[in-house]
């Protein structure tokens, strides 16, 4: 997918580290073996395997989706120039609507969040898909330095979302004995995509700022979306609480994807999919420390309208016996779900510290939602 702005500096990826830590054993998904018109072919093993992991772990790896390593690195490219090659000026004027409306679209700078006193040193750079689809939003979402690439912005962005995350739900329908095409359905329709696609600058803080939050970088936390997509990046710092409630990293796949699902997918699923808890941390190898860490995302969403109530055609979730939202009667809408956390996310508002020196606060329709520190 070459660009217009071919000349934009490349990103080079940091070094691999050459260190063993304890890193997470995940399952790995060949997306390549989802085939059929509508992607409604999945060996019966694949479903099984998949199913266990998102049950046991919430997180798994991908391969087999089509891009290639150049297309990848494309992107960070891209992600980089975000960043570098757009003034502070226009990363203000462009700045995302976080509080007042619950949007990330647009820039979000350091500083925003808070942990223990320590705001973070992360910047985004976040875009709606209607901020993608809609050519008359474009103007005032891309600052003047990206809107040369929207096109090839656009491009991957269809991609995830209608070959890869399309995939995955005719995957995820099986696992909840649904017919395949059933997850797509509530996900496909354009008027109402809310996905999100981020490009994410982590800045190494001071040694002192990371001694107070004992390195941690972002504070633990479920998604709120359906299914997060994370293009796999060398420096070490992704870490996944595994079922033990043990800590473990998430080891780097070139070309690879990590997938991790959200709280959309768990209270469809009655609870029965798991929304993964994960974490930044500082790298523990000391090569490491000084990279800044950039990353590529696509957060994939279930329709606006969507309720978040367990799937009554699932017997799957039918049978975990789980409510949420006072029985579902209060049960939110995918969009009510998402702006309301990203409107409390990171904000040192009126938090009860539980058990493990972890932080809950109320959210709607009285659901309750765990910080990890």
């Amino acid at each position: 997918m070459p660009g217009v702005l071919a000349d934009i500096p490349k990103f080079d990826f940091p070094p691999e580290s050459q260190k063993e830590f304890d890193y997470a054993k995940l399952e790995t998904l060949d997306l390549s073996v989802v085939t059929g018109d509508e992607y409604e072919q999945v060996p019966e093993s694949v479903v099984k395997t998949i199913g266990d992991a998102f049950t046991r772990d919430g997180f798994i790896y991908a391969t087999g989706h089509g891009l290639n390593p150049e297309t990848i690195q494309r992107q960070f490219s891209i992600a980089q120039y975000a960043f570098d090659g757009v003034s502070e000026e226009d990363k203000t004027k462009y700045a995302a609507k976080i509080l007042e409306e619950g949007d990330f679209t647009g820039y979000k700078p350091r500083g925003h969040w808070q942990l223990k006193g320590v705001r973070d040193q992360i910047e985004h750079f976040s875009l709606g898909a209607q901020a993608i689809l809609n050519p008359d939003a474009r103007e005032r979402v891309f600052p003047p330095a990206l809107r040369p690439l929207v096109d090839e912005i656009a491009e991957f962005n269809k991609y995830n979302h209608d070959h890869i995350y399309r995939k995955i739900l005719s995957v995820l329908s099986l696992v909840l004995k649904l017919p395949p095409t059933y997850l797509w359905n509530l996900a496909k329709d354009p008027e109402q995509q809310f996905d999100l696609f981020r490009y994410a600058l982590y800045h190494p803080p001071s040694p002192e700022e990371d001694s107070k939050t004992a390195g941690v970088r972002l504070q633990g936390h479920t998604d709120f979306n359906s299914v997060s997509l994370l293009y796999s990046q060398p420096i070490v710092s992704l870490q996944v609480l595994m079922p033990d409630n043990v800590w473990r990293f998430v080891r780097h796949v070139p070309n690879a994807l990590v997938i991790n699902l959200g709280d959309a997918l768990h209270f469809l699923s009655g609870g029965f999919l798991k929304p993964t808890i994960h974490r930044v941390v500082a790298p523990p190898d000391p090569a490491q420390v000084p990279y800044r860490r950039i990353g590529v995302f696509y957060f994939a969403q279930f329709s606006r309208s969507v309720r978040l109530a367990p799937l009554s055609d699932s017997p799957v979730a039918s049978s975990t016996g789980k409510t949420f939202f006072n029985g579902g009667k209060d049960a939110p809408t995918a969009w009510e779900w998402e702006t309301s956390r990203v409107k409390a996310y990171g904000q040192n508002g009126a938090k009860k510290e539980i058990e493990g020196g972890h932080e809950e606060e109320a959210m709607i329709g009285g659901e309750k939602v765990v910080h990890y520190n």
